[in-house]
């Protein structure tokens, strides 16, 4: 599997090089690091404060399909604004099948919004288990009961930190019937 990861905004390349690393090695995906895009300015909500997920997945889609031939390639947006989803007021990401696109935000994954010191160590932890979380939902993965795996729905930062990175065997095996390689 090729995967694009597009960072949106401003988003630090020691993250963007991890999240590459562990696709790599824990989907066997080759992975590109793309050119930097400006979050979409039509998508911030002036009320909420919050960018519409849904609205910054249609409008990098658009810019995109002109650019790229093969649409069929996953697109893994990586953004440091907070984004919301219809009926949610936050999100960590979110997978949309019908654009082969997934956004996961870093806002709410940073130690500094919940008042805390800056920690490096545990944005990078939390990013990944989301971006493997949005991939796994990718390759046809729902959410999973087991309250440690990377699939399991994480509406909070202690669900985030709770879950590992890695799929439980139960996610394995549906992995493995749909003809996935992983490690």
């Amino acid at each position: 599997m090729l995967i694009r990861i597009i960072p949106l905004g401003n988003v630090q390349k020691h993250i963007l090089d991890a999240v590459q690393a562990e696709l790599q090695d824990r989907l066997e995906a080759k992975c590109r690091i793309m050119e930097q895009h400006d979050i979409p300015k039509e998508s911030f909500n002036q009320w909420r404060k919050q960018y519409n997920a849904e609205a910054v997945m249609d409008s990098l889609s658009k810019s995109l399909s002109a650019k790229f031939i093969d649409k069929d390639i996953p697109t893994l947006i990586i953004t440091d604004m907070d984004l919301y989803y219809s009926g949610l007021n936050f999100i960590f990401g979110l997978e949309d099948p019908e654009k082969s696109s997934a956004i996961v935000s870093i806002a709410r994954l940073k130690t500094e919004f919940y008042d805390g010191r800056p920690n490096q160590q545990k944005l990078l932890e939390r990013t990944i288990k989301e971006v493997v979380h949005e991939m796994g939902h990718y390759i046809g993965l729902d959410h999973c009961h087991n309250n440690y795996c990377v699939m399991c729905f994480s509406p909070s930062i202690q669900d985030v930190d709770t879950k590992d990175k890695n799929f439980c065997k139960e996610c394995k095996i549906k992995m493995m019937t749909k003809g996935i390689s992983m490690k």
